[in-house]
């Protein structure tokens, strides 16, 4: 009876309210744009409804009069030239979409369902018709618009639209009409469009799932004794193929010369001051062994022929606790540990040749069964609290047998450069602690309420639990899934 009849009824009411109440708003965002670009201030734009018919969405007009027509903006070239001034405060704020309530009253919308795709988004289309999402009305916000952003790639954006369709109803579009309020006050805006796939980095090396058919043997020596990504590496290759053949030694104490690099192919260098916190007396100590060894030792694997060295090193050099990062970020470390491994990172890369290839592998927050650092934390407040804060957030992790098959594939690969390796799919906060108690049969609530005060809280400790952080997906694997790997991690 909703979607057949209520909903309709909810339509009507809320478009001609929202009309009503947007009437000396939209009057005075008219004369703005026609003071600035003169010509029509309503832009219109054939669009795909429902069964996939077409029809004219209506918007405020924020680009220039001679920008190209029925373009995604993602696929202009330099958009920033036909935005007017104006216009980028109209997107942010969602302004330019209230006239899209005409829509909604004549019947060509919903408040709530998918945005309409372009009448060419073909691609979009195709991957919407998998999940029936083009069987329902397009709406002015939607379950994938609270849960993503512009640069949303296709395949997911259609996923989060197919969800929708299973869980339509009064209770979830009341959700997602509240969670569109709070994103617009954050300043999230509305995917405009559709979305693009993201653009990726092309690289030499595969990163889809293979069999391993080389038979050539090699010889890969850790060093770090005893460290946790160390100790998984061994257990991963080891379980692989007998083609690895790995040892490792113990960095504390260890005298670096040439002898230690007999017949060896690759390093892998996991030694590291990461879990000790900093005070002034200790700093040094971060120069020495992060950066000191680790250069030391890459020097030394050189002069005695070995062909690849590869260095752990972290996501801290971009010294950033929100945003998206890219190849393209500068590094900005904020701590010694930051800072010591960047200055690692530099001089690493300058000791490669067409004989000795150097991988920086930056990943992100790494977890699995039996690791340290803020998994723990997380996983301390998921067997103790029945609710969470619902904090929407996006952030790049990886886990551990997913990173190490991300460096079998780079030993075989023997490629150097900088490598972001990353789960697959991003993960949020709230999502991990659920999984966490799921797997121990507790149960957590989500609160939305609180994740947007907390965010704002001006700590770094808060921004972390509740901010977004994530890597371009570039470098990501797919060996186990996130349900999965909170599965293995929490298993006894």
């Amino acid at each position: 009876m909703y979607k057949a009849f209520f909903k309709r009824i909810l339509d009507i009411f809320l478009s001609g309210l929202g009309i009503l109440f947007m009437a000396f708003p939209m009057m005075v965002v008219s004369m703005i744009i026609f003071l600035e670009d003169p010509g029509p201030v309503i832009f219109k734009q054939k669009r795909i409804g429902i069964h996939k018919r077409p029809f004219m969405l209506y918007k405020f007009r924020s680009m220039k009069m001679n920008t190209p027509h029925d373009m995604p903006t993602h696929l202009l070239k330099d958009p920033e030239q036909y935005l007017l001034k104006s216009g980028r405060f109209f997107r942010k704020t969602s302004i330019d979409e209230i006239p899209q309530f005409f829509n909604i009253l004549k019947g060509d919308m919903s408040v709530i369902g998918p945005r309409p795709a372009l009448w060419n988004q073909d691609d979009l289309l195709a991957e919407r018709d998998k999940y029936g999402a083009n069987d329902i009305k397009p709406g002015l916000t939607g379950w994938a618009q609270i849960n993503g952003r512009d640069e949303l790639e296709i395949e997911e954006k259609a996923r989060l639209d197919g969800e929708y369709v299973k869980k339509e109803s009064f209770l979830f579009d009341v959700h997602c009409f509240l969670a569109t309020i709070g994103s617009v006050l954050k300043q999230d805006g509305i995917v405009e469009g559709g979305t693009g796939a993201i653009e990726k980095e092309k690289r030499s090396i595969s990163y889809e799932r293979v069999p391993v058919s080389d038979p050539q043997e090699r010889n890969i020596l850790i060093v770090g004794k005893d460290s946790y990504i160390g100790d998984n590496i061994v257990k991963y290759l080891n379980q692989t193929s007998d083609s690895y053949h790995v040892s490792v030694i113990d960095a504390i104490g260890l005298t670096i010369e040439k002898s230690l690099f007999s017949d060896i192919d690759a390093v892998i260098n996991v030694a590291g001051i990461v879990h000790k916190k900093e005070k002034s007396l200790n700093k040094s100590l971060y120069y020495s062994i992060n950066r000191d060894f680790a250069v030391a030792l890459a020097k030394e694997a050189k002069a005695a022929g070995v062909k690849h060295f590869i260095q752990m090193s972290t996501m801290n050099v971009y010294g950033l606790v929100e945003g998206q990062i890219s190849l393209k970020t500068k590094e900005a470390p904020t701590s010694a540990y930051g800072d010591s491994k960047y200055q690692a990172d530099v001089q690493l890369l300058q000791l490669q040749s067409e004989s000795f290839a150097v991988s920086i592998v930056r990943p992100p927050m790494v977890y699995g069964k039996g690791c340290k650092g803020n998994y723990q934390v997380l996983r301390k407040l998921a067997l103790m609290t029945p609710v969470f804060p619902d904090s929407k957030n996006t952030r790049s992790m990886i886990y551990v047998e997913n990173l190490c098959e991300f460096l079998r594939r780079l030993v075989d690969g023997r490629q150097g450069g900088i490598f972001i390796p990353q789960n697959t799919d991003y993960v949020n906060t709230s999502q991990m602690v659920k999984q966490i108690a799921l797997c121990h049969g507790k149960k957590v609530f989500s609160i939305g309420i609180f994740a947007p005060i907390l965010k704002r809280i001006p700590l770094n400790s808060a921004k972390k639990a509740f901010g977004s952080l994530y890597y371009e997906k570039i470098d990501t694997v797919d060996t186990v899934g996130f349900y999965e790997s909170i599965a293995l991690s929490e298993r006894e």
